[in-house]
């Protein structure tokens, strides 16, 4: 099971002191240590860099995250007595469905910009904090059975932290687990939430928002570009970002609707933006009342299809927020890996996970953010110091729906023992995008480990 909650966590040591993140890093080493683990390196610490490492020594489990920061917790109250957990009683999210409905309920807990009463930047606070956090996402996944997006180790380049370049959103909404209803075909997922009342939420499996003025129920799922596109595709308009398809009831309780894109709007002209709006009688554009910098706001929805757009009138062309997915092919020979660049849009993300988890393939934990934006159509490789085979020798970043099979490149070595480590580079002025450091603890599982997950895919589609 990956780690829950790398969001909160890397939240929580980014607003601590330069002093108190020190003091953390020192007995984060000393348990690592006599746990077995290499020595931290001796370099200014760095929140995301101890994040990582916490996660990736655990191995992503929770219990194992609780259990370290439990240890470091003891000895900082040895350094310093006054250095314990803040006494306020733990703050629990509060759940709720709706009325006779038998299915299982919503979670709702803080949006991950909030910091509760009483929870400062210290460092006792913080850890008090991420235990407590731990606790309660741990206990739901183990309870689902199912890992969400939030609950995910990269969840933190699906939140707010997307680029360096744009602001980040700074609004009270709730953060909100969806009821997740699987197709026929168990790759189509519809969405349910059960709102309680008057609020602003925000879906962790899909980052779709919603402004609601009373109770409502509302049902969601990804939409296909492609079936709607051939009436209207125009080299004009870009698609920007995840196709929805929304219902609720009733539809007079939802104020907007806040849809997700991709853009890095920095010094960009907003006006460009557009919202599509699909109905049987055709498309639709409609101005959004808010462009916000991961977000288009859509007042007074009246519900079908929506997907923001971007017209492409002038140059220079717009920068993507995007990521990079790296996956390890099980019964591939030796160490092969396959290496995707996708804009930051979780119905691509999930479409390439759904296609590697049939491979199979395991998606190896790395920092996903590439460096800066990027431009549609141009071109990286592969550079590294190892005996590597790359194929293709170049990749495009391309804007390829969701529905269609994404490009990627593939990554062969005969040793990964020494760990693999290689970068993203741009084709025309070879700089760097992207680095990884694949270790072999990333990249190792049995055959028949492999096996076994092919085992239950198969017995999962039959």
């Amino acid at each position: 099971m990956e780690a829950p909650g790398r969001r909160d966590l890397l939240r929580k040591l980014k607003a601590l002191g330069q002093e108190e993140l020190e003091g953390f890093k020192d007995k984060l080493s000393e348990v690592l240590l006599e746990l077995g683990a290499e020595p931290i390196p001796k370099t200014p610490a760095d929140p995301a860099a101890l994040t990582d490492l916490l996660l990736r020594h655990c191995r992503g489990d929770s219990k194992a995250v609780l259990k370290v920061l439990e240890d470091v917790e003891a000895r900082l109250q040895k350094v310093s007595p006054t250095a314990s957990s803040h006494p306020q009683q733990d703050r629990k999210p509060s759940t709720c469905s709706k009325a006779g409905d038998s299915g299982p309920k919503s979670q709702f807990t803080h949006s991950g910009d909030e910091i509760p009463p009483g929870e400062g930047g210290t460092l006792a606070s913080a850890i008090a904090f991420m235990k407590r956090h731990l606790s309660f996402t741990g206990s739901k996944a183990e309870a689902t059975g199912k890992q969400s997006r939030k609950e995910d180790p990269t969840g933190d380049n699906w939140g707010t932290d997307k680029c360096k370049l744009c602001r980040r959103e700074e609004d009270p909404s709730e953060e909100i687990n969806p009821e997740i209803i699987r197709g026929p075909d168990e790759n189509q997922e519809t969405y349910r939430v059960h709102l309680p009342g008057a609020g602003s939420f925000r879906c962790s499996e899909t980052e779709l928002g919603l402004e609601v003025r009373a109770a409502v129920t509302v049902q969601y799922q990804y939409g296909f570009w492609d079936q709607h596109l051939s009436v209207w595709s125009t080299p004009k308009w870009m698609i920007a970002g995840p196709l929805f398809s929304i219902q609720a009831e009733p539809a007079g309780a939802v104020a907007a609707i806040h849809l997700p894109h991709f853009l890095c709007l920095r010094g960009a002209d907003t006006s460009r933006l557009q919202v599509a709006h699909f109905i049987e009688e055709g498309m639709t554009l409609e101005k959004p009342k808010q462009v916000r910098p991961f977000h288009a706001v859509l007042e007074n929805p009246s519900f079908s299809l929506y997907g923001v757009v971007w017209g492409n009138r002038s140059k220079p062309p717009i920068l993507i927020h995007s990521i990079v997915l790296l996956y390890w092919a099980l019964k591939m020979a030796k160490t092969t890996l396959h290496l995707y660049i996708i804009p930051n849009d979780h119905s691509r993300f999930k479409a390439v996970d759904d296609y590697e988890k049939q491979c199979p393939s395991k998606l190896v934990s790395t920092s996903l953010q590439t460096h800066k934006p990027l431009t549609f159509d141009s071109r990286y490789v592969v550079s590294s110091q190892a005996n590597i085979e790359v194929t293709p020798k170049e990749l495009e970043f391309c804007n390829i729906q969701a529905e269609c099979l994404q490009s990627y490149m593939e990554i062969y070595t005969k040793d990964i023992q020494g760990g693999l480590k290689f970068s993203l580079v741009e084709k025309i002025n070879k700089e760097p995008i992207w680095e990884a450091h694949v270790r072999p603890e990333d990249a190792t599982l049995s055959v028949s480990s492999a096996q076994t997950q092919t085992d239950e895919h198969f017995v999962s589609q039959h």
